[in-house]
């Protein structure tokens, strides 16, 4: 690990991660005072606010991962850290390939993990797409009218198609007096 790489304490590092809150942090600080032979870890198991599965990827791996950098997708760090297990993360990436959003907003738009997790992970493992949008970015098959439909312009309708009335439009179009004979509604 190079010199200038800071490990910082298990508990500010789940709380900078969202997983843990100050007041959780300040309760377990202070257990550990009366029970000075468990670790933060042990306390935060017990107390059941993080699983053991993040506990060990934040007190073990995630200071290697820092240091080297990531070799995986961010999936497979929320698999190992124990917040996505193998059945979410196959779900996210079908939805993925249908969707078109990435992993992480998939997962936070399931409430399986929040956005301050997924905004952490991404500024610490991959910082180049940490202000990217949450959309894949796809290759266009063409430019223009084919088999993709017409190009949209700026508000996301077809520009080759006029615009609807707007109601005003269509008040200008009704007729002034209503007819008692005309129910337009009965076709």
């Amino acid at each position: 690990m190079p010199a200038h790489t800071k490990t910082r304490p298990l508990g500010e590092m789940l709380q900078r991660a969202g997983l843990l809150s100050q007041a959780q942090l300040d309760v377990v600080l202070r257990d550990q005072q009366w029970q000075p032979d468990l670790r933060i870890g042990d306390i935060l198991e017990l107390r059941g606010w993080v699983k053991r599965d993040a506990i060990e990827f934040f007190a073990e791996q995630w200071p290697k991962l820092v240091a080297v950098g990531r070799d995986s997708p961010i999936g497979y760090y929320f698999q190992q850290a124990g917040l996505l297990d193998a059945h979410q993360v196959e779900a996210l990436l079908k939805e993925q390939a249908q969707a078109g959003l990435r992993i992480g907003a998939l997962a936070v738009l399931h409430g399986w993990l929040s956005q301050e997790t997924l905004d952490w992970f991404l500024r610490s493992l991959a910082p180049e797409e940490s202000a990217s949008s949450a959309f894949i970015k796809r290759k266009q098959v063409n430019n223009g009218d084919g088999p993709a439909g017409p190009v949209s312009d700026h508000r996301g309708s077809p520009a080759s198609q006029p615009q609807p009335k707007m109601a005003t439009d269509l008040q200008a179009d009704a007729p002034s007096k209503p007819q008692p004979d005309d129910i337009s509604w009965a076709g």
